[in-house]
C-alpha cells in the first residue's frame, strides 16, 4: 500500500473541533440577532399598540350625539337652561363654583323671566315720581306728558327663585334673601318672601340683548356628563346705547360683556361657546360651567 495516499485520508482532529465551534458560535449568533430583532419588533408594536388603545380609551368616554335622533330631547333638555339667555353667554366664560351669590342671583332671576314664572304689579306713585322702594314713575310714551302715576313692577317669589337654583345648578345654598340689581337700571327689593323688582332711574334702558345661537355639536361621556358646543350672536335691541351711525338696523355682538357694537358680517368671526351639563340620574340635568372654545 503507498504510505503516503493513507496520511491525505488522516484527519487532525483540533482543526475539527474548531470549525464545529465556528459553526454553533455562528448559528448562536444568527438566532440571538433573529431573537433581538423579533423581541424589539415586538416591544414597539406594543408600545404602539398601547399608545392607540389609550387613545382609544379617551375618545370611547365621550360619545359625539350631535346627529343621534335618540338624544334630541335630552339635549333640548338640557340646551333649555341656557338657550335664549344673554347671561351664559360671557367670553370670561362661567362657572357656578366660582360665582358669587349675587351673580348666581341674576342668573336665577332671568331663568324665571324667560319661564314667566312671575306676576305683574303697578304701585301707585307717592310723589315726585316715585313709589314705594325708590322705584320710579313709568315714563310716558313720546308726545304725552300726562303723568302715569305708577310704577310696573315684577313679583317673583323668593321660594321659586330658590326652586330655579337647584333646577338650574344643582344648588341650595344661593341666599334668596338679599336685595340684588338685575341691571343698572333696575333692582330687586325682597320683602316678606317676595322679590319686587322694578326700575330705579326714570330713562330706563328698554330692550334686550337678542340671542341667535345653533347647536354646532354636543357630546356625551360616560359619567353622563353633556356638553353643548353653540355658536352665534347677540343683536343689540336696548335703547339708549350708541352705535354706529350707519345704514344697518341690527347690531350684532360676540358676546354679552362686549362693549363694541358692529355688523357682524362672518359668522365664521364669532365665537364659540360649549356649555357643560351634569346629572346624577341620567334624567334631569343641571348647568355646570361655560367655557369659550378657540376656533
Amino acid at each position: 500500500m503507498d504510505n503516503s495516499s493513507v496520511s491525505l485520508e488522516v484527519k487532525d482532529p483540533k482543526k475539527n473541533n474548531t470549525l464545529k465551534y465556528i459553526i454553533i458560535f455562528i448559528i448562536v449568533l444568527c438566532i440571538g440577532v433573529i431573537a433581538g430583532i423579533f423581541l424589539a419588533h415586538q416591544y414597539l408594536e406594543n408600545k404602539d399598540s398601547k399608545t392607540d388603545n389609550s387613545n382609544i380609551s379617551d375618545d370611547a368616554n365621550v360619545t359625539d350625539i350631535t346627529d343621534d335622533t335618540a338624544y334630541v330631547d335630552l339635549i333640548n333638555k338640557a340646551y333649555n337652561i341656557v338657550k335664549d339667555n344673554p347671561v351664559f353667554y360671557n367670553s370670561n366664560g362661567i362657572d357656578i363654583k366660582t360665582l358669587d351669590n349675587g351673580t348666581k342671583l341674576l342668573l336665577v332671576y332671568e331663568y324665571v323671566l324667560n319661564k314667566n314664572l312671575f306676576t305683574k304689579d303697578n304701585l301707585l306713585v307717592i310723589g315726585n315720581g316715585l313709589c314705594d322702594y325708590n322705584f320710579v314713575e313709568d315714563p310716558m310714551p313720546d308726545g304725552q306728558s300726562i303723568s302715569s302715576n305708577i310704577c310696573s313692577v315684577m313679583k317673583i317669589n323668593a321660594a321659586d327663585l330658590l326652586t330655579a337654583s337647584k333646577t338650574l345648578f344643582n344648588d341650595e345654598t344661593i341666599n334668596v334673601n338679599s336685595n340684588f340689581s338685575p341691571t343698572s337700571s333696575s333692582s330687586c327689593i325682597v320683602n316678606n318672601g317676595v322679590y319686587i323688582c322694578g326700575n330705579i332711574i326714570s330713562n330706563a334702558t328698554t330692550g334686550d340683548l337678542e340671542p341667535h345661537f345653533e347647536i354646532q355639536k354636543a357630546t356625551l361621556a360616560n359619567d353622563g356628563t353633556i356638553e353643548i358646543y353653540d355658536k352665534g350672536y347677540l343683536v343689540d335691541k336696548r335703547s339708549g346705547v350708541d352705535n354706529p351711525n350707519d345704514q344697518y338696523e341690527n347690531y350684532y355682538l360676540h358676546s354679552s360683556d362686549s362693549t363694541n357694537y358692529y355688523y357682524e358680517l362672518k359668522s365664521a368671526d364669532n365665537l364659540v361657546f360649549k356649555h357643560t351639563f351634569a346629572t346624577k340620574d341620567n334624567v334631569n340635568y343641571y348647568y355646570v360651567k361655560t367655557s369659550v372654545v378657540k376656533n
